[in-house]
């Protein structure tokens, strides 16, 4: 009875060691399997084509521009 409780706990480990394992390997693949992805057409340059979205924490935004602009006025 001790020994098949035993082995179920085991196994029980050993299942979720298996999913964290084939989690990480999942992130770890598709990770690089985007950064191999190369850019759709017309975004490569997009620092110099945007007019800016409404999404303000986007570090293209023009608003963020302004603010780097103003932030090295004041430190000159």
């Amino acid at each position: 009875m001790y020994l098949s409780l035993l082995i179920s706990s085991i196994g029980k480990i050993f299942a979720s060691i298996g999913v964290v394992l084939v989690s990480i390997a999942l992130f770890i693949g598709t990770f690089l399997l985007n950064k191999k992805t190369k850019k759709p057409d017309g975004c490569e340059n997009l620092d110099e084509t945007c007019a800016g979205c409404q999404l303000i924490q986007c570090s293209h935004h023009p608003i963020k521009k302004e603010e780097e602009i103003k932030g090295e006025k004041n430190n000159d």
